[in-house]
């Protein structure tokens, strides 16, 4: 994450006035996807709060599912969804590959942004004690490292844009040896065009809580439309007893930016002291800027001789916080406010809120809710789009490539086994194929746009009919391995006059190194024209795949067989 944002808190001061006083247009999330991980159930099911979970089996391949034992009543979180997890002992990363663009045809709303959120409940399901630590990422962006515990429920949740993209990857991956990831759940909300706008659409928004102080249980959807979790427990510190208190107001307006549910402005709460005001305090080992957004209602109506104002006081001013609206924050009755209080920079590790009482206020301090972010690096683009095209024809092509999801290149040092990438962390480009030993059978489709491709290695596969001719036009190419498949005919010449390249064909009987339309046995390639090194990491061995070859008397039988049919006529 970036440590230095001065640029984009000017981003957020400009984005946040920008829309200060538009009206926030009613929830609806277009999207609301509740994945079960390692259930293969084809028939969805609808937990207590009415969400519809289905199985995680069209959305990926790899991984090992293991059951789970969950306690029967988790507040706040669907048992059923927890006990069974999705595990992931191979590979650098394993990916969930969600496509959203599935709406109805009548529907042509774009969603811009989503809430995901993993969920993670360890449950000694391999009977070893030992919770592992891995990493999530997600669109080739990394968004954090899990360390999970043997029998609590952990979840992660974020908010990012997807920048005209419809395919959501969350991937996986191992950090330590012997810590192999696992998920449980994954869910992901979209969010309306108002929600958290504040924060410039190019970064992620990283949650660190959200609490709701006056409430008795968790509340979601279906209170909350876009499904957020708003906890009921929260480190706010007290002298005196804490009070809750609960609105007399007949209804709450929450048409503000983030659309909170109107359940958390029913109850706040406050000392029992009434010469005492509340603070939130919390000890961090976060090195970034915590931000935070503060939610108020009042929750009696006051007289005319009555006042509740008080100022919004971060680590005792020592810090250079932001906060919006201005000071005193005045909780309105029947309305919601939301505060943004941004740039927390914790102190000796410590953070601190206190909500002071101003010198004309009558009325101690009240807080209905408090949620805490921190703001990711700028989104990555991802690997060059024509490069995701073409490998895309490749998975289409070749079954053995298809359960491979999630950025090939991006976050690094997490690309797919099988590329390689050069150094831009921004939109990379694909330098090298290994498909060598892969058991790929059939024809190469035309992946011509990776054209800085500099190395492809195909050895040792099942790859028929002709070479074909694209490969000679790739500008970059410098090492070409085609051994031992089942290629045939002529090698293109654009192939055999490049000086530069580095080409290997030996161990395909049918293929021909003339350009003429009959080939006979001395045209075939025994051995490579520029060399027999492996252009793979590691070599492999080459095989014999004993196809056979043409009959060298073929052509003068068939130039027979054409005599005597003239001779019959």
């Amino acid at each position: 994450m970036n440590t230095s944002l001065p640029n984009l808190l000017l981003l957020l001061l400009f984005s946040y006035f920008s829309c200060f006083l538009l009206l926030a247009p009613a929830a609806s999330a277009k999207v609301f996807l509740s994945i079960d991980c390692g259930s293969l159930s084809l028939k969805p099911r609808t937990d207590n709060n009415s969400i519809v979970w289905v199985g995680d089996g069209p959305y990926i391949q790899t991984g090992e599912i293991h059951k789970v034992n969950v306690p029967e009543v988790i507040p706040g979180f669907d048992s059923d969804a927890l006990n069974t997890l999705r595990a992931f002992p191979t590979r650098k990363k394993n990916c969930y590959s969600i496509d959203i663009d599935d709406k109805e045809e009548d529907d042509d709303t774009t969603v811009e942004r989503v809430l995901v959120r993993a969920s993670f409940y360890y449950g000694n399901y391999d009977n070893k004690s030992s919770p592992p630590t891995f990493n999530l990422q997600f669109n080739g962006n990394n968004w954090g490292q899990l360390t999970t515990t043997n029998d609590s429920i952990l979840y992660s949740e974020m908010v990012f844009s997807l920048n005209k993209s419809s395919n959501i990857n969350i991937c996986l991956s191992q950090t330590k040896p012997d810590n192999i990831p696992f998920i449980s759940a994954l869910e992901v909300r979209s969010l309306d065009s108002d929600a958290y706008s504040y924060v410039p659409s190019e970064y992620p928004l990283f949650f660190q809580f959200r609490d709701a102080y006056g409430v008795n249980k968790t509340t979601r959807y279906p209170e909350d439309s876009f499904d957020r979790i708003w906890s009921w427990i929260g480190p706010l510190e007290s002298t005196s007893p804490l009070m809750r208190v609960r609105s007399n107001s007949p209804s709450i307006d929450v048409n503000i930016e983030d659309e909170p549910p109107e359940e958390i402005f029913r109850t706040a709460l406050m000392r029992l002291n009434s010469s005492e005001d509340i603070a939130y305090t919390s000890t961090t080992d976060l090195t970034v800027p915590l931000h935070f957004n503060a939610y108020f209602s009042e929750v009696v109506k006051l007289n005319s001789t009555q006042k509740r104002s008080f100022d919004i006081i971060v680590n005792n001013n020592l810090d250079n916080s932001i906060i919006l609206p201005k000071n005193p924050v005045i909780p309105p009755y029947g309305r919601a406010l939301e505060v943004h209080i941004l740039n927390v920079t914790a102190i000796n590790s410590t953070v601190t809120l206190a909500f002071a009482r101003t010198n004309d206020s009558s009325l101690p301090s009240l807080l209905n809710a408090l949620e805490a972010f921190t703001i990711g690096e700028k989104l990555a683009q991802g690997t060059n789009s024509n490069d995701v095209k073409a490998l895309g024809l490749l998975k289409k092509s070749f079954i053995q490539l298809q359960d491979w999801n999630g950025d090939p290149c991006l976050p690094s040092p997490y690309t797919w086994d099988w590329v390689t990438c050069n150094n831009d962390t921004d939109s990379p480009r694909i330098t090298a194929l290994y498909l060598n030993d892969h058991g790929l059978t059939g024809i190469l489709p035309d992946f011509s746009a990776m054209d800085a491709l500099e190395t492809i290695n195909l050895r040792n596969n099942s790859l028929m009919q002709e070479i074909p001719g694209f490969l000679g036009t790739l500008p970059r190419l410098t090492a070409l391995n085609l051994a031992d498949n089942n290629f045939s005919g002529t090698i293109p010449s654009s192939l055999l006059n490049n000086d530069d390249l580095k080409l290997e064909a030996s161990g395909n009987p049918n293929l021909c190194t003339n350009t003429s339309t009959i080939c006979n046995t001395e045209s075939r390639v025994p051995f490579p024209r520029t060399g027999s090194s492996d252009t793979s990491p590691s070599n492999n061995p080459s095989r014999n795949n004993g196809n056979g070859s043409k009959a060298s008397g073929q052509p003068v039988l068939i130039l027979l067989i054409m005599f005597f049919s003239l001779f019959l006529l």
